[in-house]
């Protein structure tokens, strides 16, 4: 059975994603908290996501349009790449698993990528591929050059159906389809069957940031910060296109194969042109005040998840988090019940929570301007994360952050 390492390093050695120039994070004396918050009830279209095709140009909109891989000289010694051995397991699941719906429902899940409006994409089916079993998720090869290597997830449409979750799995197909950015998994198009729908999914080297978090217990400062500059980025972009993620969280995250943060759920994500919704969604650890109290909520809500992911980076649990009790960790997030211990540093703290000057008409007011703070309109805006000195001190010399200027 092909492993992660090994198919990692034959695409390194392929130069598919080019060579990696992040240092290794620096070991801490500080011992490690074990890890053990559980894992959230995945969402119906989780998007489980491995090895992908390069993340590129946002004016690139298919596999059609990308650039070729990097070749070498010697391209023709190199040792063909092993996407794992198939084992018919598409046919057989297909036959014992799902049934044909019908009606609406049917229409509303007929979902092809070559039909799009905005970004059509050549027609696919099941024999536009090479296809390789990389434990639960199928890996395919494109037969057309330049035979890109991609995650392919099946979704049966009669289980959608049951759930009720159609619009939704439409929804969050369509959101990812139009999103380019380095740290958002890419959707490279869809197609269906009479009982599925496949989503061809941009591969993440290095699999789910949750198994890695949970191995580690925490991450070094350094880490953390990395990943914060790369998710306050990407939501940057994000709410510039109107959306909300609304389920910001270690298990919805992957990594690239050099190291890059790549959010991967989009299964709660909403477009709100208004930024404006009332639907209570989302992992209860990460939700802010104003959804756990009911009230309307905006794109603010990821500001506060990004302050609840920052913290639990570095502890290794989120903030807010009672085991014992439901009811408390509710009350202790709309109290903003926030204790932090001795091991986080006084600049990472001042990310999270540090009073703000602000002027208002020529008044001098003191204003809490923080990421977990009770008001939505006091937290600290995205593009200040990335202009704060904890960010910067750990941001890679050549970095640049167009959303800082």
């Amino acid at each position: 059975m092909t492993t992660v390492g090994s198919v990692t390093r034959q695409i390194a050695a392929l130069e598919i994603s080019g060579s990696s120039s992040r240092p290794p994070a620096p070991t801490s004396s500080i011992a490690r908290p074990t890890h053990t918050k559980h894992a959230s009830q995945p969402n119906v279209a989780k998007l489980l996501t491995k090895f992908a095709a390069p993340n590129l140009n946002p004016s690139q909109t298919s596999l059609a349009n990308l650039p070729p891989p990097p070749r070498k000289d010697n391209d023709a010694t190199q040792p063909a790449l092993d996407i794992g051995r198939y084992d018919g397991g598409l046919e057989l699941e297909n036959e014992e698993r799902g049934e044909v719906v019908s009606g609406e429902a049917a229409a509303e899940l007929a979902l092809d990528s070559s039909l799009s409006r905005t970004y059509p994409t050549q027609e696919w089916s099941l024999h536009s591929f090479d296809m390789g079993k990389f434990g639960r998720v199928y890996m395919v090869r494109t037969k057309t050059a330049p035979n890109y290597i991609l995650a392919l997830k099946t979704l049966y449409k009669s289980e959608l159906v049951k759930n009720g979750v159609e619009k939704q799995t439409r929804r969050e197909i369509e959101i990812q389809q139009n999103l380019r950015h380095p740290n958002i998994i890419r959707l490279y198009g869809f197609f269906h069957d009479e009982k599925r729908i496949f989503l061809m999914i941009e591969f993440a080297g290095k699999g789910e940031l949750y198994k890695q978090l949970s191995k580690h217990g925490c991450f070094t400062e350094k880490r953390s910060a990395r990943y914060i500059d790369q998710m306050a980025d990407a939501l940057i972009y994000l709410h510039g296109k109107h959306v909300i993620h609304r389920d910001i969280k270690p298990e919805n995250l992957l990594v690239g194969i050099n190291g890059e943060l790549k959010i991967g759920d989009f299964g709660w994500s909403v477009h709100a042109p208004g930024l404006r919704r009332m639907t209570l969604c989302g992992t209860l650890d990460y939700l802010p005040p104003e959804m756990v109290e009911g009230k309307e909520h905006n794109e603010k809500v990821d500001h506060w998840a990004l302050g609840v992911l920052t913290y639990e980076f570095m502890i290794g649990a989120p903030p807010f988090e009672d085991r014992g009790s439901v009811k408390n960790t509710y009350r202790r997030i709309a109290r903003v019940d926030l204790k932090f211990p001795p091991t986080i540093s006084s600049d990472a703290r001042d990310l999270i929570s540090k009073a703000r000057v602000v002027f208002f008409c020529a008044t001098l007011n003191l204003i809490r301007l923080q990421l977990l703070q009770y008001d939505p309109q006091k937290r600290l805006p995205l593009t200040e994360v990335l202009g704060h000195p904890w960010i910067v001190k750990y941001r890679p010399q050549g970095t640049v952050r167009e959303s800082t200027f």
